[in-house]
């Protein structure tokens, strides 16, 4: 029973991530709505490239394989063990892959998410505009669930028009509930800890990101 709980709140777990990696990676949503061009950073741009962090994807694989170890007594447990097993681990394949093509990138006015090449990621799919946020635009930032043990990088912004604040995360993160204990409204953004959290709060310092 106690290893039926513990698969459930794993599956559950890997559930959650694959949601916050769903609305940051593909690419993050700020929703710009003007025309862009491709955005390339000249060698010579005084541009910070975060370097990448391989520990989540690493911690996913080895998850996976710690539920994808023989069972003594094979049961209907084991085959869930088994199946939440095969979970972490592509999700950490996943991972992996996002690490090695994405980039984070801080130059003198903005924080961005581009192509390893540091080449634009393209317009958004969902509702177009470049993934560059203004640091004068920030209004909090943080890891989640904790600094020391990062999953989720987080962020809120009032660069993206007001009108889709609320979309996703932001119906939560702009509540009443959430102003009342001190929130400030904002266009939410979650993404997995593919990049130095060290240096992403080093930077986040520097720039002058605003922080709750």
């Amino acid at each position: 029973i106690n290893r039926l709980a513990m698969a459930s709140r794993v599956l559950s777990f890997a559930v959650a991530l694959l949601a916050g990696s769903t609305n940051a990676l593909q690419p993050l949503r700020t929703p710009l709505r003007r025309p862009i061009a491709t955005r390339r950073v000249a060698p010579t741009a005084l541009v910070d490239v975060v370097d990448p962090s391989y520990n989540l994807a690493l911690g996913a694989v080895a998850l996976g394989a710690g539920f994808g170890l023989p069972s003594r007594s094979p049961s209907l447990l084991s085959r869930i063990a088994y199946g939440i097993g095969a979970l972490c681990t592509l999700f950490g394949l996943f991972i992996a892959f996002q690490t090695t093509s994405l980039r984070f990138t801080f130059d003198d006015s903005s924080f961005a998410l581009v192509k390893s090449d540091l080449s634009s990621t393209g317009e958004n799919v969902v509702v177009g505009g470049e993934n560059v946020w203004r640091y004068d635009t920030f209004v909090n930032w943080d890891f989640f669930p904790s600094e020391s043990f990062p999953i989720l990088v987080y962020f809120k912004e009032t660069q993206t028009p007001e009108e889709f604040w609320n979309v996703g995360p932001g119906e939560q993160g702009n509540s009443e509930e959430a102003l009342a204990k001190g929130a400030k409204r904002g266009q939410v953004h979650f993404f997995p800890a593919i990049a130095r959290v060290d240096e992403l709060k080093a930077s986040f310092q520097a720039k002058g990101c605003a922080k709750l």
